[in-house]
């Protein structure tokens, strides 16, 4: 019998990443200073260091060298650093995955790289915020690693059987489990307080046009995942390139030919930020 969704996440949620909560609180408070956000954030050297490297990365590609996390958050902004530290922490999460489900530097690199083609989509959508793209391309398979961690045998079973026939890795997670790892990744999210947009990206990001108000966001992140697999940059555990709804090209009015175009950016940029984050 499948495990149930909320004893799958349930000490998941209770480990919460506390730094982004105390940046979080910092920015709610309108005397906070680029310097109290950096004090925080060096609490945890590994962390200052990641950041700093995604920083001076081609991920931004700016033409000075970023050498304090005070000049980062001048650059980069107060939200933007706090997503990166997310997601950044999110990575450190997750380790010891058996290698026979999941490579995990493969699924990362997919990881990195919807989070990256989300951003490049929504730059060229006016009224979506492109920054916060990155980090529900980003986290939008969260709910895989946990299925992983916790249900190893079902993962297993399922990943198996899209391996054999074909089918779409969500689609097998609903008949076998009743939920798939889009709605663990948004329950996970939701746990942890995080906002309601992100929760919903990661949960619609494979039936994009029920989205409700965050149907654009969710429209680029399930295009953004589909280019991501004809490039074949990573993998997280789809057998193929996963089916595109078509509605999502309705939603999504921009030419193919123009996201084509986008390939080789997002190539050099997911291949030195994988390199930044690990």
């Amino acid at each position: 019998m499948a495990i149930k969704i909320n004893d799958l996440v349930g000490s998941w949620a209770a480990s919460p990443p506390i730094l982004y909560y105390q940046l979080r609180e910092k920015l709610d408070d309108p005397n906070t200073s680029f310097d109290d956000l950096a004090a925080i954030i060096k609490t945890d050297t590994a962390m200052s260091a990641r950041l700093l490297k995604i920083v001076n990365s081609a991920f931004y590609g700016f033409g000075e060298k970023v050498d304090s996390l005070t000049h980062a958050l001048n650059i980069v902004g107060t939200e933007q650093l706090t997503d990166l530290a997310l997601a950044a922490i999110v990575t450190s999460k997750f380790q010891g995955i058996p290698r026979d489900l999941i490579n995990m530097e493969t699924f990362w690199m997919h990881s990195i790289g919807v989070g990256i083609a989300s951003r490049k989509i929504a730059e060229r959508m006016p009224g979506v915020e492109a920054e916060k793209m990155y980090l529900g391309g980003m986290l939008h398979d969260i709910g895989s690693l946990i299925l992983f961690k916790e249900s190893p045998g079902d993962a297993k079973k399922i990943l198996l059987r899209c391996k054999e026939s074909g089918e779409n890795l969500f689609k097998v997670e609903k008949e076998i489990l009743g939920y798939d790892h889009a709605d663990v990744g948004a329950l996970l999210l939701e746990e942890w307080k995080l906002s309601e947009r992100l929760v919903e990206m990661v949960k619609y990001h494979h039936q994009p046009a029920n989205a409700g108000d965050c149907r654009e966001e969710a429209c680029i992140i399930a295009r953004a995942d589909t280019l991501v697999y004809e490039m074949k940059i990573g993998n997280s555990g789809e057998p193929g390139v996963p089916a595109l709804d078509p509605r999502v090209t309705v939603i999504i009015s921009i030419p193919d030919e123009e996201i084509n175009g986008l390939k080789e950016e997002i190539a050099t940029q997911v291949d030195d930020t994988v390199r930044m984050f690990f």
